[in-house]
C-alpha cells in the first residue's frame, strides 16, 4: 500500500523557496505595516512548546503583543527572532546573527538553517 503522506524531502525547497522570498521590516515600516499585510491568513502564533517531527521540539518563549518578535528555544540556545514579510502569507521569523528561520503556514510551523541549508525541524504544533 502507497502511503498518502507528502515526502518531506519534496517540501524542503518549497519552504526555502518561502524564506529567500522575504523583505525584512524596519522598525518604522513595522509600524506602519497593516496586520493583514504581514498576517494575511490571520495565522496565531502562541507562545508554548512546539513538537516537531523526529522527537524534536521548539520552545516558543515569548511572542510580542504586536507579533514582531519573538524569541524561541532550540538545541539548549536561544535565538531572539524579528518578523520580516514574506510574499508567499507565510509568518517569516528571522535571526540573522544565526541564520535560523522559523515559517508559520497552514497548521505548522518549521526551522531552517539558511546558513547551511538544512531543515532543523519540521511538522511542529503546539
Amino acid at each position: 500500500m502507497r502511503s498518502t503522506r507528502f515526502p518531506i524531502a519534496r517540501l524542503l525547497p518549497l519552504a526555502v523557496a518561502a524564506a529567500a522570498v522575504a523583505l525584512p521590516l524596519s522598525t518604522s515600516a513595522a509600524d506602519q505595516t497593516d496586520a493583514s499585510v504581514f498576517n494575511p491568513h490571520n495565522f496565531k502564533f502562541p507562545a508554548g512548546v512546539y513538537r516537531c517531527e523526529l522527537n524534536r521540539s521548539v520552545d516558543v518563549e515569548q511572542v510580542s503583543p504586536d507579533m514582531q518578535s519573538a524569541v524561541l528555544r532550540f538545541d539548549k540556545k536561544e535565538y531572539r527572532m524579528k518578523a520580516v514579510l514574506a510574499r508567499t502569507g507565510a509568518l517569516r521569523y528571522e535571526d540573522q546573527q544565526s541564520g535560523l528561520v522559523w515559517l508559520i503556514i497552514a497548521g505548522k510551523s518549521m526551522l531552517l538553517d539558511m546558513k547551511h541549508g538544512k531543515q532543523l525541524a519540521n511538522e511542529c504544533r503546539t
